[in-house]
């Protein structure tokens, strides 16, 4: 009877160090995560070509366009956020991650602004007061991107409860605006539209705690280029840099 207590002690502490092995080798295979939160945006004066048929029919583009952002979390329509979601290959030292944010684009509203190109047959090259058009990608210049992701740690407490990460990616990906503008009368309250594409990197910390919890901050450099975005019975072209500030924070568990 004692050999056979005995056997199960062994069998039971066998047994519990293969599933902490087992439960180890789980740890160690990657990490899912998401989170949530908001950012301000700076935009890069850009050149906005505008091209219609009809009446009146033009072809014109206006340079160095200053723009602004919504601002963060307020809600005249939709506030301003960014969600990410990711799995992190522990074993490998990286992690893929698909990115969102819904940047909000106003264009500055009394602008005097060197126009070139023609209206209605007319040519145009000359320095105006831009009260004719009115544009806002005000439901979204709307960045979608694949980011490669990098974790580098920088300090912890023993337990791992509390972690301090550099955060450092980049990606590519597609810009889905949804564009309303008023171009010498004609408006148009647009429809989503993939209109070109965005390139990107960011680094910032990430702070982990508790283990399945954490907060980020980054700075984010990105350029994007709206090749055809819609207007009334045309499109418009525009590019520009950005630079970001995000907040967020998520949830994270290992796979």
């Amino acid at each position: 009877m004692s050999k056979f207590f005995s056997f199960c002690i062994v069998f039971c502490i066998s047994a519990m160090h293969v599933h902490g092995q087992e439960s180890a080798k789980k740890e160690k295979k990657g990490i899912a995560y998401f989170a949530f939160g908001s950012h301000r945006i700076l935009y890069s004066p850009s050149d906005i070509r505008f091209s219609r048929r009809g009446d009146p029919a033009f072809d014109f583009t206006l340079s160095n366009v200053k723009a602004k952002d919504e601002g963060g979390l307020k809600f005249k329509t939709a506030p301003q956020f960014s969600y990410t979601v990711g799995y992190y290959f522990k074993q490998k030292g990286f992690g893929l991650e698909y990115q969102y944010d819904h940047i909000k684009y106003f264009m500055t509203p009394g602008q005097v602004l060197r126009m070139r190109g023609t209206v209605d047959g007319k040519s145009y090259n000359v320095d105006t007061l831009v009260d004719f058009v009115s544009l806002e990608h005000s439901d979204g210049g709307n960045y979608a991107m694949v980011n490669v992701v990098k974790w580098v740690p920088l300090a912890s407490d023993r337990k791992k409860n509390h972690v301090l990460d550099l955060i450092v990616k980049g990606g590519v990906g597609l810009v889905n605006p949804k564009t309303n503008s008023t171009i010498m009368g004609k408006r148009r309250d647009d429809r989503y539209h993939i209109s070109g594409y965005v390139v990107g990197a960011e680094s910032g910390l990430r702070y982990n705690f508790f283990r399945h919890f954490f907060v980020t901050t980054s700075l984010k450099a990105a350029f994007a280029n709206y090749r055809q975005f819609l207007i009334s019975n045309g499109y418009g072209r525009q590019k520009w840099v950005s630079g970001q500030v995000n907040v967020l924070i998520g949830g994270q568990f290992p796979l």
